[in-house]
C-alpha cells in the first residue's frame, strides 16, 4: 500500500513538526548548602535530581517531598535527618516521596529552604491541609 494513495479516511502526516512541543527544563530545588548553585530567584538549585533532590518543577507541575505521614519534608529536623532515602519495613517503597502542590505551597517550600526558617515549612503545611 503507497502512502500517497488519497484513499484513507485518516491522512497521517509524514512531516512532524516538534515546533509546537514547547517543555521546559526541569528544576531541581535543594536545602541551602546541599546546592549546585543559586538561581535568580535565590533559591538553592541543583544541576540534576539526586538525593538531595526536596522540591521540583517538571513540565510546569509543582511537587515538594513528603514524609509517610503526609507531612513536608524537613531535612533539618531532629526526626528525619538522614532518613529521606530510607526504605519502609513493610511496604519495600521509599518513605519519603514528591507530591504535587500548588504554587503558593511550593514557593513558601522554597522560601524555607532557601531561609532555614521553619515558620515557612509550618505555613506550607498549614497551606497543604
Amino acid at each position: 500500500m503507497n502512502l500517497k494513495d488519497n484513499n484513507f479516511i485518516f491522512k497521517q502526516n509524514i512531516n512532524l513538526d516538534d515546533s509546537n512541543n514547547h517543555t521546559t527544563p526541569a528544576k531541581y530545588y535543594a536545602v541551602l548548602g546541599n546546592h549546585d548553585y543559586i538561581d535568580e530567584n535565590n533559591n538553592p538549585r541543583l544541576l540534576e535530581e539526586n538525593k538531595s533532590t526536596l522540591a521540583k518543577n517538571v513540565n510546569n507541575k509543582l511537587y515538594i517531598k513528603i514524609g509517610p505521614y503526609g507531612r513536608i519534608f524537613n531535612p533539618m529536623g531532629m526526626f528525619s535527618e538522614g532518613r529521606d532515602n530510607k526504605f519502609a519495613a513493610k511496604t519495600g517503597k521509599n518513605e519519603y516521596s514528591f507530591k504535587q502542590v500548588n504554587q503558593k505551597v511550593f514557593d513558601m517550600y522554597l522560601n524555607f529552604l532557601s531561609t532555614k526558617n521553619l515558620a515557612w515549612l509550618n505555613n506550607a503545611e498549614r497551606e497543604m491541609i
